[in-house]
């Protein structure tokens, strides 16, 4: 088991059962560990970490496959892309931090030749790395080496034909068989589905398909306009209806199937729509924007983002440590959003734990992070009863689709 003091008490993760956990100072006693200079602070909430639990790092932007829908716009490589040995020195600054997990992506991360000498390295550093792949061209001496990895996730948008509904090409063969192949070498496998408009239908075929391969999750990501993805952004996102419908549609068919069904952070406005206690939410290890605390993004070339769904900075994970160490106004846009939130989200039940939904869909849609998530049911409600009740008072209303109703009427407070 792994540890890392912090303010509230610590954070413990371990790879056999895998969990990770934000436990307070007593239970960090019961366990045999003494204490930290983190604890003279009386505050023991949970607020800003000293680190990332989580990095998500493209070791590489190089892919063949180029899917339309790329957040990462893969293709050719990234200028500067961080060679071995910079790698290992990256590695090495994110285990001084006491980062826990290291979700290698690219582009296609099997494209890197040495590859696999970057995920033993990350284990000799301390790190749990984790793989998403396409599953595009797998072979059997290649799924071998995949052990090395905590787990492997496929990219899957759908069965059959619901495939390639953002992708414009049908691997799905390919890849079928490449999960095949993952399961005769008994390697830890799950899906991730990037969920849209146009893929919804297909979240039930999806669910037994993954019963029928014995994978162990699936976890859905929300079409984001970053990358590639900005540019069919508005005409394949998730609808208001279907956004309301899939808490308890994932729910249900989780249940149904016993495969676990995930959803990333952009999701959890829809989860809280439900009403939900904030303890049990608590409870469930949920949460929403995190970005620059919890996790961070990191592309090849090593340049940092507080997620892969954000814009880039100038700065370096080379000199990642440094810059957490000396300068605490570091990604605080988000990681203090909340002290700037404007309504709806300033009065919700939920702002502390949500944290205003998605801002990478915020700074697409209505050109500023600071504004809440436009796609939160609760704020598509809130929008349209002030348009109900601007229109009964006489008020004229442009005729106006959704988007540009809500980017108008949305102003900080």
């Amino acid at each position: 088991m792994k540890y890392r003091y912090e303010n509230f008490g610590g954070i413990i993760s371990n790879e056999a059962p895998p969990f990770l956990a934000f436990v307070d100072r007593q239970y960090m006693k019961e366990l045999g560990l003494s204490g930290s200079e983190k604890w003279a602070d009386a505050d023991e909430s949970i607020g800003l970490l000293s680190a990332p639990t989580e990095v998500h790092f493209a070791v590489t932007n190089r892919c063949s496959v180029r899917c339309p829908h790329c957040y990462m716009e893969g293709g050719m490589n990234d200028q500067g892309e961080l060679d071995l040995q910079a790698m290992k020195r990256a590695f090495d600054v994110l285990s001084r931090m006491q980062v826990f997990h290291v979700a290698m992506g690219g582009g296609e991360a099997t494209e890197r030749n040495d590859l696999f000498e970057i995920a033993h390295y990350a284990r000799e550093a301390g790190l749990v790395p984790n793989l998403t792949i396409s599953g595009v061209g797998l072979t059997k001496e290649l799924v071998k080496k995949l052990r090395v990895f905590g787990q492997v996730n496929i990219s899957i948008d759908g069965t059959e034909e619901d495939y390639a509904v953002f992708r414009g090409k049908n691997y799905f063969e390919e890849v079928d068989r490449s999960i095949d192949l993952l399961t005769a070498e008994q390697i830890p496998k799950g899906i991730n589905c990037v969920l849209g408009k146009n893929n919804f239908k297909g979240i039930e075929g999806l669910f037994q398909y993954a019963a029928k391969k014995q994978l162990d999750e699936i976890e859905f990501l929300r079409f984001k306009p970053a990358g590639r993805g900005k540019a069919t952004y508005l005409e394949n996102k998730t609808t208001y209806e279907q956004n309301v419908m899939l808490p308890g549609l994932l729910a249900r068919l989780s249940g149904k199937t016993k495969i676990t069904a995930k959803i990333d952070c952009s999701f959890v406005p829809m989860m809280c729509y439900y009403h939900p206690s904030v303890e049990m939410l608590h409870s469930m290890g949920t949460y929403g924007c995190e970005a620059g605390n919890v996790l961070l993004g990191i592309r090849s070339n090593g340049k940092v983002s507080g997620c892969s769904f954000l814009e880039t900075t100038t700065l370096s994970v080379l000199d990642l440590e440094k810059e957490y160490a000396e300068n605490p106004a570091l990604f605080s846009a988000y990681r203090k959003w909340t002290d700037q939130a404007v309504e709806p989200c300033k009065s919700c039940t939920y702002l502390h734990l949500c944290k205003g939904g998605c801002h990478a869909v915020s700074m697409f849609e209505l050109h500023d992070y600071h504004k809440p998530d436009p796609d939160c049911p609760f704020v598509v409600d809130y929008f349209r009863d002030r348009q109900k009740t601007s229109s009964k008072n006489n008020c004229v209303i442009p005729n106006r689709n959704r988007f540009a109703t809500m980017n108008h009427l949305i102003q900080p407070v």
